[in-house]
């Protein structure tokens, strides 16, 4: 009967060892599942982490780079708008500009040419009242005109002399004229580029040198 008891005794604490142990192992294991667990899901959780902020900054940097190239691009617009703006003002201001220049020079032309025809009158109004042995004297190419004239005036009469002096008076007051109109002319041309900011001109004035019969 001792013997018994002994037996169950020694059984019973086997028993509780063995299943201290094995409770033992399943708490471990469930330990290190938990732990297993939480590994995972931080893992996970870091790598979402980071595919987001990946996707945010290559998302920022496509926008930057869209914005800048728009940027880039409306500048070039506009640099090109307002570059073809300032070439057809330019070319207006200097089409205006020559159109004026021309319109002073046929004006200038014109009083030239009436000029011209009017000292002819007066020349061959002149010469009209010579006789032909002043005609001779005045054609002689042997001598110079200064000579031909000095002695042309010695044989004129009063009257003729006097037609002389009325055509050079006339000739000379035309030409003064003329310079006078062509001044005001290139002045007023002056003033409509000034106004139309081209910041270019200057006046030219006619020249004489002599009477030139």
């Amino acid at each position: 009967m001792k013997t018994y008891f002994k037996t169950l005794f020694a059984a019973a604490v086997v028993i509780i060892f063995t299943g201290g142990a094995v409770l033992a192992q399943t708490e471990e294991a469930k330990a290190v599942k938990e732990q297993n667990k939480n590994q995972v899901a931080t893992a996970a959780k870091e790598q979402n982490k980071n595919q987001v902020a990946t996707a945010a900054k290559e998302q920022n940097k496509n926008q930057v780079a869209t914005a800048a190239k728009e940027q880039s691009k409306n500048q070039v617009a506009t640099a090109a708008k307002e570059q073809n703006k300032n070439q057809v003002a330019t070319a207006a201001k200097e089409q205006s500009k020559n159109q004026n220049r021309y319109r002073v020079n046929e004006q200038q032309q014109a009083m030239v040419q009436e000029m011209r025809q009017n000292a002819k009158m007066l020349r061959d109004e002149f010469k009209a009242s010579l006789t032909e042995e002043q005609l001779a004297i005045l054609e002689n190419t042997e001598l110079s005109m200064k000579e031909r004239m000095e002695a042309l005036k010695e044989t004129l009469t009063a009257e003729q002399l006097e037609l002389l002096d009325c055509s050079l008076e006339g000739i000379k007051e035309q030409r003064r004229e003329m310079r006078g109109e062509m001044a005001q002319q290139q002045r007023n041309e002056h003033r409509n580029q000034v106004k139309n900011s081209t910041g270019e001109g200057g006046n030219k004035r006619g020249k004489g040198n002599g009477n030139g019969f």
